[in-house]
């Protein structure tokens, strides 16, 4: 029991003066941090946004000397969570494609040293079935340097997970190579079937711990708007995006100031968008696929800065995205899904106070939304068909 006492006390040490929280956010946040702190087996994390899911292995990373290697889907949700942990003092790096070659030789080195000084490595999932990075984590597992293998947007596992990627399920193969190294697997957004489908291809122990935290927010506002018995919709989406980051309908919202995300389906979407509500006098931007890398993450980091107080987006946007001041999520389209619905408007509140999620519904949407689902449903069967 003293053992046990020490452990945890040193966990809220850590938590208090490296990560700056006086205590953790909920119990579940607490059991699943002690748990994969002592890394005696596999561990799965359900938490919604924003309720502290990245804390689950970044505080534990830091408790044991080594490597936590981070399995991550978006480079640039990577450098995300580098700049958070490096502002906080805790040495984190990446290897990927993008990458000048200068920068990630300095990484391989530092790794192929007796005492590392990157604690958490975070890399995207197709640089796993590489042979050179493969070679280095058995260089790290022989000198007892590997800590965790840690797969963040987890759901990206499973066929019947929103986000299914391939590269992701592959990640199973971790454990024929590295037997002894707890995984641990994290997600917003997993219902039983999914859950199940990622611990069985991850290849799971048996001995297992799982952590859930209900997905009821209590701060987040939600009500559905049918566009089509609206006079002029556009008209009625300013007046909710001025409401809303003016704070005239945050009831006993103590933020007088925010900003918010509209998602779009398309491309063009996007941009009429943008451009209608700028003309009306709103800081706006539009992000999507056909801009280019540099222009997009320029848009991001103004609006993450408070530059630009709205951005409308394609669903690419937005996955790891941390900024509490967001006031409002606004839907233009239907998700295609309950699981994208609430991980998009959960990215509102993350501050705690009071937000607000608003989705616009037409007969059109449904129509297009139900086309969409018949041919993700023919192209899931497809892929199932073939892996078995």
């Amino acid at each position: 029991m003293a053992c046990h006492d020490t452990g945890v006390k040193r966990i809220l040490f850590k938590l208090k003066t490296v990560f700056g929280y006086d205590s953790f956010k909920s119990p579940v946040q607490e059991k699943a941090v002690i748990e994969i702190a002592a890394r005696k087996t596999d561990v799965f994390v359900s938490m919604p946004t924003g309720g502290g899911k990245s804390l689950c292995y970044q505080l534990p990373a830091i408790l044991h000397p080594g490597v936590t290697v981070v399995f991550s889907p978006l480079i640039a949700l990577i450098y995300d969570q580098i700049d958070h942990l490096q502002n906080v003092g805790i040495c984190s790096k990446t290897i990927n494609s993008k990458m000048a070659e200068t920068d990630r030789n300095a990484v391989i080195k530092d790794l192929h040293d007796p005492e590392p000084t990157i604690r958490l490595l975070y890399v995207t999932p197709e640089l796993a079935a590489t042979s050179d990075f493969k070679r280095l984590l058995k260089h790290l597992f022989d000198r007892s340097r590997l800590n965790y293998f840690t797969i963040d947007e987890a759901h990206c596992v499973s066929h019947w997970g929103h986000d299914f990627r391939p590269d992701y399920r592959k990640l199973g193969n971790l454990r024929e190579y590295f037997p002894s190294v707890p995984i641990i697997a994290l997600t917003a957004t997993a219902n039983k079937t999914v859950q199940e489908d990622v611990i069985k291809s991850l290849h799971f122990r048996s001995s297992f711990q799982s952590f859930r935290s209900s997905c009821f927010r209590s701060n987040l506002y939600y009500d559905v708007i049918f566009k089509d018995l609206l006079t002029d919709a556009l008209d009625n989406l300013r007046n909710f995006v001025l409401s809303s980051i003016s704070g005239s309908i945050a009831l006993n919202s103590t933020s007088s100031q925010g900003c918010g995300i509209i998602y779009c389906r398309t491309r063009d979407d996007c941009d009429n968008i943008s451009d209608k509500l700028a003309g009306y006098g709103i800081s706006c931007k539009s992000y999507h696929a056909g801009l280019s890398g540099k222009i997009r993450e320029q848009i991001q980091r103004e609006w993450m800065d408070g530059i630009v107080k709205v951005i409308v987006a394609t669903i690419s946007f937005g996955m790891g995205v941390d900024k509490a001041s967001v006031r409002f999520v606004a839907h233009w389209c239907l998700p295609k899904s309950m699981e994208s619905y609430y991980q998009e408007s959960g990215r509102a509140g993350r501050d705690g106070k009071l937000a607000f999620c608003r989705l616009y519904y037409s007969r059109e949407e449904r129509n297009v939304v139900q086309y969409l689902l018949k041919k993700e449903v023919k192209r899931q069967s497809l892929v199932i068909t073939c892996h078995t």
